[in-house]
């Protein structure tokens, strides 16, 4: 890669290109070949110091050595981590150049800067050799389309004007120049460059755009720190991309108040969170935590294994209202019960003076929460019966046993009353609900020994109470995002929305794949109102209509069906550049999970032309998880028919392959091909339910769909006519 005596530079385009690439291409050439024997001496060292530790008979020692051990790790991590940006930038160094001519240059030359993933510098003249494409400068390349006279950005010293020259754009790899194209205001050259980025796209797991971020989507990249974001977005228009490209652009420019380890993306599955994960290592971005909601809510409670979700049945009018706003209005309310039946039931008779004061503390310092608040009490209780038993009482009659036996009984008495758990569980021991919901929450919230069972439903509600009584400054993070919002409810969002730092929250999600029961958010103005009521700043909200991911022919035959299905307000995809086949449809004489061999050989020759053709990934998506599981038995049986491996949805690693799963699965991944199994009477119907996952299950492929339907199915006809 580093040898450049075989490349053809025949035209003066190339000639003038290549020896800029070639001299950041050596210089990255010689960061490595200092950082590569580096991490080899380290690891030889880490090894020599396991060898130490084990042979350390004495404590002390061995406790030394084993820091001494931490210590090389860590420098480890570091060099890994230098290793996997230089080879970034050694495959793809930049892939953008601009000429900027500022108005107040005395020379009139103009700046000339090459846009990377990561800056470089020539050590000699201190010159980038390569620019952040976070930075402010790098802004004009994305905000203008060609030269234009004119135009800002906002440097460290203020605004800066000028205009600009030239915007160039590059496809490089490994090293090398596969095409250059110069956008020019109202040409067609950037719709080149875009058109042939997405055409590269193959179904691996989630890739940067740093090199086609588009003008709406670097806006709302670009954001101020502080602003509250919301955005609804078609399948296919970049919301998970553009989260994850927003917390790498503010963790570079607001370094000083955000890190990486007090950020928290929320993903709404295992895999998914699998299929996103290479994006911020790309961009040089570690230590962000991704969790789905479960395990993030276990986490700031505590729960162990022994909390554990219960197996009864859900009943969906009663899940949607525990996730409501009408039911975070009765949480408030009980918030301030629980506070006065704690000081109400104080096992000490001198509970008046504790709670005198708990009160005078609360006026006072609105930081304190309720447990410190209520330990702080009693120490002055307690202090106050200590002095008067001085005057009052000979030394050897005071009660300093007696007091410490009061002591430990009310803490137990604090520690026991507030328990998160048990404090929801006597909300439905209350008359603030219905018999019903108290019922049948009640039967989904038991004990047996060790064992704590909860329903899903009411993890949010439980962490909702535990933050207004301990408040979140244990668990505040500096950023917090959150993906497919549309499937969350609202008591799941409060929760987030109370931890963000300064209104940080950037939340995506699209209305039209809200396919998970039941459906909380039915518009988004209430959650502007509830991120509004939380985050105390103005949320700004942005609607994509744009698909970059899938087809023309693929979008036009998906709003055929959805736009006499789907409300306005929805906004169908708009398909961008990008033309490949038509859908086709597979008729069957049964369903996938019942056919004989014989038929089954149409599937299977679709999915091994498909990989013989440089597919990655197919999908052939499923109404639901039984569904699922049929048709995973049925395709594993000719595994080596297809010549690829047949994966189950149970795997929570994103794989290559033939992936089986639920469409409820599928949602925010992207795959070459897929195939909707079974879109026939005996599965679907014209219910808005039904058409949403249809909406997903469509718009999952990068480059081709197919349906496979029964011969005399009437569904299909009724939905594309």
């Amino acid at each position: 890669m580093s040898n450049f005596s075989d490349v053809k530079k025949d035209t003066e385009l190339l000639q003038e290109e290549y020896p800029h690439l070639e001299k950041v291409t050596q210089i990255t050439k010689s960061k490595l070949d200092y950082l590569i024997p580096k991490l080899h001496d380290l690891e030889e060292e880490l090894e020599n110091q396991v060898i130490l530790i084990d042979a350390e008979s004495d404590l002390d020692s061995k406790k030394e050595a084993k820091a001494v051990y931490n210590k090389i790790l860590a420098e480890i991590e570091i060099i890994v981590g230098r290793i996997n940006n230089e080879l970034i930038t050694l495959d793809s160094p930049y892939f953008g150049k601009i000429l900027f001519l500022p108005h107040d240059s005395t020379t009139k030359h103009p700046i000339c800067m090459y846009i990377g993933k990561f800056a470089m510098l020539d050590k000699d003249t201190h010159v980038p050799l390569i620019t952040d494409w976070r930075s402010p400068i790098a802004n004009i390349y994305y905000q203008n389309s060609g030269p234009k006279k004119d135009i800002s950005y906002i440097a460290p010293i203020g605004e800066r004007k000028g205009d600009l020259l030239q915007k160039r754009q590059f496809q490089i790899s490994r090293a090398r120049i596969k095409g250059i194209y110069d956008a020019k205001s109202g040409n067609v050259a950037a719709d080149e460059f875009l058109l042939a980025q997405l055409q590269e796209r193959i179904g691996k797991k989630l890739q940067d755009i740093v090199a086609t971020i588009q003008a709406q989507q670097n806006d709302i990249i670009r954001k101020d720190i502080n602003t509250p974001i919301l955005m609804q977005g078609v399948a296919g228009s970049g919301k998970t991309t553009i989260l994850l490209h927003r917390l790498a652009y503010i963790l570079y420019t607001y370094k000083e108040k955000i890190a990486n380890n007090k950020s928290l993306i929320i993903a709404p599955n295992q895999m998914f969170i699998d299929y996103v994960s290479d994006v911020l290592p790309n961009l040089g971005v570690s230590k962000i935590e991704t969790l789905t909601y479960l395990f993030w809510g276990k986490k700031v409670l505590g729960w162990d294994q022994y909390y554990t979700i219960s197996n009864l049945d859900d009943d969906l009018d009663i899940k949607e209202f525990k996730g409501s706003l009408d039911f975070i209005k009765i949480l408030d309310k009980y918030i301030e019960q629980i506070e006065e039946n704690i000081l109400n039931n104080i096992p000490y008779s001198r509970k008046e003076i504790i709670i005198k004061r708990y009160y005078e503390l609360k006026e006072e310092f609105d930081n304190i929460q309720m447990p410190e608040r209520l330990e702080l009490a009693l120490e002055y209780a307690l202090a106050q019966k200590e002095m008067q038993d001085s005057f009052s009482k000979p030394w050897e009659h005071r009660g300093g046993g007696d007091l410490t036996n009061v002591r430990n009984e009310v803490l137990r008495y604090f520690k026991k009353s507030l328990n998160a758990y048990t404090l929801y569980k006597n909300l439905f021991k209350t008359k603030l609900l219905p018999k019903d919901i108290s019922k049948y929450t009640l039967a989904g919230l038991t004990t047996n020994g060790r064992i704590r069972n909860y329903r899903i439903e009411d993890l949010a509600p439980i962490v909702y109470i535990y933050f207004k009584i301990n408040g979140v400054k244990e668990d505040q993070r500096d950023y917090v995002m959150v993906d497919e919002v549309q499937d969350m409810s609202f008591t799941q969002l409060a929760t987030l929305c109370m931890i963000a730092k300064n209104a940080n929250i950037a939340l995506a999600g699209d209305l039209a794949q809200s396919i998970i029961p039941p459906f909380y958010i039915r518009d988004w103005e209430d959650v502007l109102s509830l991120m509004k009521k939380y985050c105390k700043e103005e949320p700004v909200f942005y609607q994509l209509n744009k698909c970059y991911r899938t087809t023309v022919e693929i979008v036009e035959f998906a709003n055929r069906i959805f736009k006499k299905y789907f409300p306005k307000t929805f906004g169908l995809p708009e398909a961008v550049l990008r033309h490949g086949e038509e859908v086709e449809t597979v008729e069957l004489s049964s369903n996938v999970a019942d056919l004989e061999k014989d038929e089954i050989s149409k599937l299977i020759s679709i999915f091994k032309k498909q990989f013989e053709q440089g597919a990655i990934t197919c999908a052939l998506l499923c109404k639901d998880r039984k569904h699922a599981n049929s048709v995973f038995a049925k395709m594993k049986e000719y595994e080596k028919e297809i010549g690829r491996e047949v994966v189950s949805y149970l795997e929570n690693d994103y794989q290559t392959g033939l992936l089986i799963m639920p469409i409820e699965n599928a949602k925010g991944l992207e795959f070459d091909c897929a195939m909707i199994a079974d879109l026939n009477d005996n599965f679907y119907t014209e219910e808005e339910e039904d058409i949403k996952l249809l909406y997903v299950a469509v718009t999952r492929a990068l480059h081709k769909v197919y349906i496979a339907t029964l011969k005399d199915s009437d569904i299909l006809h009724k939905l594309t006519k």
